[in-house]
């Protein structure tokens, strides 16, 4: 984009302002890592983390057998009871007062337990969100989903039979459309997750055109059945380029307002190990939802109380102390103290390690840098 020269002023001090309050960073400053002398730089230092958010993957079962599956669903597979999920409920409510649920998989409606629970925890002043692919959903369960889910995200990756069937498999597509759009009728809050890659990015465009402000995007990870899905995972460019080219699709675009929302902090590292954790159909519990590996298990429920692992878990406390400071590429980054790192378990998919950087970070850079552009080039008109 050009940014013509009545801008220049606008632009220069939106950049002076960010770098003033330390969210943007000069990377050729040596003091650079010191921009927030009393921000906390692990997990624990000032005291017990947050917990905000429990990712419970309810079941491994799942209906699809999507060619990308981060959690290679589809075959027999443990599920967490009842009385798994009651024993979660109050380990949890120990911890933190209330939290988000957000119910996975596998195929979550395939746990019969899934809206007792989700009704249990509402009650108790807990938020739900429920992450399906839509299929189960009808007439005779849609109003009770609408009534107890906050939050309803369903995975279409097409706008035709055609395009969401080339990762999602044949058969369903009508289903899963049918679903939402019986809840938008009755006002629930529920939104379209497509997953973009190599195969669909050109339909983003009719994607908006028939799902509008209700259509979310992620990047195809390569986890699970993802890993080997060169062929389908776009790089970071590709990524922003697909999304920035659609008209009514602006990557970041309240990337404007995020100077004051993160006004004198910023942001240091993703919500992993500490305001949010992952439990697993076998109640395993992990650092997040994307990464389910043996290396990052942190304990079980059924051997552990789950606050002693939240607190105490050698796994999780690590993890807490991974910031953009301890990341080398990002200790160098511009906007560092805005991305907060972004995704460790995207990394650690891409290089192996939650530890270091790889390239589709781009994505975050250009994506954030040019929208800053497009926050002044609009507040102009």
């Amino acid at each position: 984009m050009s940014i013509g020269t009545s801008l220049a002023p606008q632009v220069q001090e939106l950049f002076s302002e960010a770098l003033a309050r330390g969210i943007l960073v000069n990377p050729m400053s040596v003091a650079s890592t010191r921009a927030f002398p009393s921000a906390r730089r692990g997990g624990a230092s000032h005291g017990h983390p947050k917990l905000r958010t429990v990712h419970l993957k309810l079941t491994g079962e799942c209906n699809l057998r999507c060619n990308y599956c981060y959690a290679r669903s589809g075959g027999a597979s443990a599920t967490l009871s009842f009385e798994d999920l009651k024993s979660i409920a109050n380990s949890v409510s120990s911890i933190s007062e209330s939290v988000e649920y957000v119910l996975s998989g596998g195929e979550p409606l395939l746990n019969k337990y899934a809206l007792d629970f989700a009704e249990m925890v509402k009650m108790s002043g807990n938020a739900v969100h429920l992450l399906t692919n839509g299929v189960l959903i009808d007439e005779g369960n849609a109003g009770r989903i609408s009534d107890v889910a906050d939050l309803i995200k369903i995975s279409v990756d097409g706008s035709t039979e055609h395009v969401h069937s080339i990762t999602r498999g044949t058969g369903n597509f009508d289903k899963v459309v049918q679903a939402f759009d019986r809840l938008v009728a009755l006002n629930a809050n529920v939104f379209v997750a497509m997953t973009v890659t190599k195969e669909n990015r050109d339909d983003i465009a009719a994607m908006v055109s028939r799902f509008g402000s209700r259509l979310t995007f992620q990047p195809l990870f390569k986890a699970g059945r993802g890993q080997d899905k060169d062929n389908l995972s776009p790089t970071g460019c590709e990524y922003y380029e697909a999304l920035a080219s659609v008209n009514g699709v602006a990557p970041m675009a309240r990337a404007g307002n995020t100077l004051d929302s993160i006004r004198g902090h910023g942001v240091r590292r993703c919500a992993l190990a500490e305001r949010e954790i992952s439990i697993s159909e076998s109640g395993d519990v992990y650092p997040c939802q994307l990464l389910h590996a043996a290396e990052f298990k942190a304990g079980n429920i059924r051997e552990n109380p789950l606050p002693e692992i939240y607190y105490n878990s050698p796994v999780l406390n690590h993890v807490r102390e991974i910031t953009v400071d301890s990341l080398a590429k990002c200790s160098v980054c511009p906007v560092r103290y805005v991305c907060g790192g972004a995704c460790r378990a995207r990394d650690f998919y891409e290089v192996g390690s939650i530890e270091e950087v790889g390239d589709f970070c781009e994505y975050e850079k250009q994506a954030f840098i040019n929208a800053l552009f497009d926050s002044v080039e609009l507040s102009s008109i």
